[in-house]
């Protein structure tokens, strides 16, 4: 059990919940983009069932994997891995996005009025694009076209074509530049209780405005929680489909 929260002039509660780590592969380099269509697939799978035993646990609301990737952002620890928290509450980031979710089809809205030319990356199942309301240079949501609230509910094909588009837009995003990318890779998936509205899909916001230049959270960002774009989005997305793979 958790220990009794001290006294403190403002509210507390018990720190319940999970972190857990997800090591990607053996080799202690790499990245998703670089791992075998099996072992993405594999990746994705884990997801779903770390989704699910998760959830089964009462005092877990909502979980959130997600991979931060570069030096330029922190990273001391190279082997490609990710994380995997689960939280006895709805983050408040989140609620907005629970809301609009409950308010309609948002996301599949706004990917079919942007249409193809936002688009990076798909197949006949996922779809990858950069948004029009885009906050980090080369910005990318992944999707499932079809409605899931979780990988939890992808039958194999959506797991190998989820994977594949998640493969190529690392892929896409490390040939912008002709380096790696540095970004956080942030999956969501539907709170308990909002499974029938909450679309999934993964989020990638990438660090790096210029090929020697990152995207820092400055004054605007910060202290109003607006961001200042460094390109057009459409602009973005027709660059990120011209890199060679």
């Amino acid at each position: 059990d958790a220990p009794a929260p001290p006294e403190l002039p403002i509210p507390t509660a018990p720190a319940k919940g999970q972190c857990e780590v997800v090591v990607y592969s053996a080799a202690h380099s790499g990245t998703v983009a670089g791992l075998s269509p099996e072992r993405r697939d594999l990746l994705v799978r884990v997801w779903a069932d770390r989704y699910r035993d998760l959830l089964a646990m009462p005092e877990v609301a909502f979980i959130m994997p997600f991979e931060n990737r570069g030096e330029e952002i922190g990273v001391t620890l190279h082997h490609p891995h990710g994380q995997i928290y689960a939280f006895p509450f709805v983050p408040p980031a989140v609620v907005p996005l629970v809301e609009a979710f409950r308010a309609g089809p948002v996301l599949a809205d706004l990917r079919e009025r942007v249409g193809d030319a936002y688009d990076v990356a798909g197949n006949d199942r996922a779809v990858a694009f950069v948004p029009p309301c885009a906050r980090f240079p080369s910005e990318v949501w992944i999707m499932p076209r079809a409605f899931h609230p979780g990988p939890w509910t992808f039958d194999d094909a959506d797991v190998a074509a989820f994977a594949a588009v998640l493969g190529e837009v690392v892929a896409r995003l490390d040939g912008l530049y002709g380096k790696p990318m540095p970004y956080l890779c942030i999956l969501y998936a539907a709170p308990r209780g909002e499974e029938a509205h909450f679309h999934f899909h993964i989020q990638i916001y990438p660090f790096l405005r210029t090929a020697d230049r990152l995207k820092y959270l400055a004054g605007c960002e910060q202290g109003a929680g607006m961001f200042l774009v460094d390109g057009l989005p459409e602009q973005m997305a027709a660059r990120l489909r011209e890199v060679a793979l």
